[in-house]
């Protein structure tokens, strides 16, 4: 795949640059080269966090034309811009073209690579040495979006947008089933398309644009029992039965289609009275199925009963209708002085219906008699309906002196309406019913200016009555500080402090969680073109909460801390044709998961002639996990690359 598009794009870009013959003036660099990349330890880990590869990567390109002499032509500017594709987990490709009072076109691409292996997650097999966790993905994903305007300018510009989104890979999962559970191959593969058609337009002093499109996507995924994985996670027998699965395939598919509409539009009433409205409108349908079948020498406490084979097949239907509309009105009364009221109104509605059809073959009570096929359905139906309004106010000052203030002011009433299926009720107590939640929002802020020295502090406070869910706060507060500093071009100096405290002490959720967070970061230039940083931060979370343990549904704490410092200092000077920089730096963390991870960098260009050049960099990663040794990885990458600029 990476070859394959960097083929594609080599190709295309040697298109435009063919093109160029009749456009000037034009700008142009390139850099391509080689990475090479050495992991020992934990390459699984190293790919999960870092993910480089080795090989041919194109590092950047970019390319601007304008032509402005008259004649027939297709375009007056072209921008084209690349970067990271190749031998890389990230990268994209941008071209930005039009004609004047014709079009303009946009048109964007990226690819992205998503690895996950991690020792800890899911890991029945940890305690007997087994580094990787048998839930992993190697997912990548294509997204392309295209803009076009037409006739810009005018009164009224058709215009239409179109996106595709390729999310797909293979992974592996577990299947708990027959008292034990069983490792399993997986493929998924999601594709979704939107198309948008409709009119901007600019009439007077208002200007807007409306928007109908269809967002369609289809996802699946097959799974299959890893060869050699038959005997399962569980060596030990079953009420003195040894379990195993001989064969395992299953396969799930969903997909839907649904409309969007999107409206929006701002406008000057009078001279300092602003007007800005919007509405956003989505109908989602989609269903779902679900096969699995499989066979071997299972159990089943709930049945009571051993069986050879079993077949599972579920369908399921969702609708969710989505609105908001909102309405702002700005004003400055006074020179300096400007106020803000906004009404917003959202609307959320879901519908959903499931069916659950189980078959067991050949099931016998543990005594080994009363052979039968057992047959068992399920139907379940729920819904949910979620209003909130929302009134916001705000006022701030601006251009009165070294100080700037603001104050606000929003409340945020929520009515929700829950029917549950009485089948989906796990714990005693309802689950459904009508619930209201009243949040008020305040906020506040000042900035103090003086010559170069600039302070400001932020502050907001959420105050709610009710909790509808249990991440739900009843009252959160943050504190928020910076301050930048510059003294001429020898000095610059940056700090930044931040508090968040929040809590819901409801009976049986019992949450509570502090973060607090502070770094500074210092940058000197003693003579020009050398600069030295120098950073530095520190943060700490903690957090507990109430939670039900799944195999007895008892309430336990559920405590999670962090207490984090950062380090890292860096380098660099220009010189002629060339410069350098060099850096490190050291993350530690103690507490719930403690770990240290230490990086260092070099790079160094120089420039051969006017138009060719050279740029050599290197990088080292250190992970080390204070609990799972077996996490540990220490990678050393670096490239080789050419640079061609005119």
């Amino acid at each position: 795949m990476a070859k394959r598009l960097f083929y594609v794009v080599a190709l295309v870009l040697a298109l435009c640059w063919a093109a160029l013959g009749v456009a000037q003036p034009t700008q142009f660099s390139l850099e391509l080269g080689y990475q090479w990349v050495s992991v020992s330890g934990n390459e699984s880990i190293f790919r999960t966090q870092v993910n480089e590869k080795q090989g041919l990567q194109l590092r950047s390109f970019s390319l601007t034309t304008s032509d402005t002499s008259s004649g027939t032509k297709l375009f007056d500017r072209l921008q084209v811009d690349a970067g990271t594709l190749g031998a890389t987990s990230q990268g994209y490709f941008r071209i930005d073209t039009g004609l004047a009072r014709a079009y303009n076109l946009r048109i964007f691409y990226r690819h992205s690579e998503l690895y996950s292996a991690l020792v800890d997650f899911a890991n029945p097999l940890l305690a007997d040495g087994v580094d990787i966790s048998e839930h992993t993905f190697n997912h990548a994903s294509d997204f392309v979006n295209l803009d076009l305007e037409l006739i810009p300018g005018h009164m009224f510009t058709p215009l239409l947008q179109y996106s595709w989104m390729r999310y797909m890979g293979p992974g592996t999962t577990t299947l708990h089933t027959g008292e034990d559970e069983f490792q399993l191959n997986s493929d998924f593969r999601e594709t979704v398309q939107e198309v948008n058609g409709g009119v901007g337009f600019h009439i007077g002093t208002f200007a807007g644009s409306v928007l109908q499109g269809w967002r369609i996507f289809d996802s699946s995924q097959t799974d299959a029992l890893v060869y050699g994985a038959g005997a399962g996670n569980n060596t030990k027998p079953v009420l003195g039965r040894d379990i195993n699965l001989s064969n395992y395939t299953g396969s799930s598919h969903s997909d839907g289609t649904f409309p969007m509409t999107n409206a929006y539009v701002s406008g000057t009433l009078t001279p300092g009275l602003r007007l800005v409205g919007s509405y956003v409108r989505a109908d989602m349908k989609s269903s779902t199925e679900e096969t699995d079948a499989g066979t071997g020498n299972l159990a089943s406490f709930m049945l009571a009963r051993f069986y050879s084979g079993f077949t599972r097949s579920a369908e399921a239907s969702s609708e969710s209708l989505n609105w908001r509309g909102d309405l702002r009105v700005e004003w400055e009364p006074l020179d300096g002085l400007q106020l803000l009221a906004g009404y917003t109104k959202r609307h959320r509605d879901q519908d959903g219906l499931a069916t659950i059809a189980d078959m067991y073959a050949n099931a016998v009570t543990f005594s080994g008699a009363d052979a039968k096929t057992i047959n068992t359905l399920l139907t379940s139906t729920t819904a949910m309906q979620r209003d909130e309004n929302v009134l916001e106010l705000k006022a701030s000052t601006r251009n009165l002196g070294p100080v700037q203030l603001w104050v606000g002011y929003a409340d945020a009433k929520q009515d929700l309406t829950v029917t549950p299926d009485a089948a989906e009720i796990v714990v005693p107590g309802g689950q459904g019913g009508d619930f209201t939640r009243d949040v008020k929002l305040y906020s506040a802020g000042v900035t103090f200016t003086v010559s170069t020295l600039k302070l400001a502090v932020d502050w907001k406070k959420d105050d709610a009555d009710n909790a509808i869910v249990r991440t739900d706060y009843l009252n959160q507060e943050r504190w928020r500080a910076r301050l930048s500093w510059t003294l001429g071009q020898f000095l610059r100096l940056v700090g930044t402090t931040e508090k968040i405290t929040g809590e819901n002490p409801t009976t049986g959720i019992d949450r509570e969680a502090t973060t607090k967070h502070w770094a500074g970061d210092l940058e000197i230039t003693p003579v020009k073109d050398l600069i030295f940083r120098l950073g530095y931060g520190e943060y700490k979370v903690d957090s507990t909460t109430t939670i039900r343990q799944p195999q007895d549904f008892s309430l336990v704490a559920s405590v999670y801390n962090e207490d984090g410092t950062s380090k890292d200092a860096a380098v660099s000077y220009r010189f002629g044709r060339g410069g350098f920089e060099v850096g490190l730096s050291k993350f530690e963390n103690t507490g719930s998961m403690p770990l240290t991870v230490d990086r260092t960098f070099a790079r160094v260009d120089f420039d051969i002639t006017k138009a060719w050049g050279v740029l050599v960099q290197y990088e080292t990663r250190k992970y080390e996990d204070d609990v799972l040794s077996i996490a540990n990885f220490d990678a050393k990458w670096y490239g080789l690359f050419l640079r061609w600029r005119n």
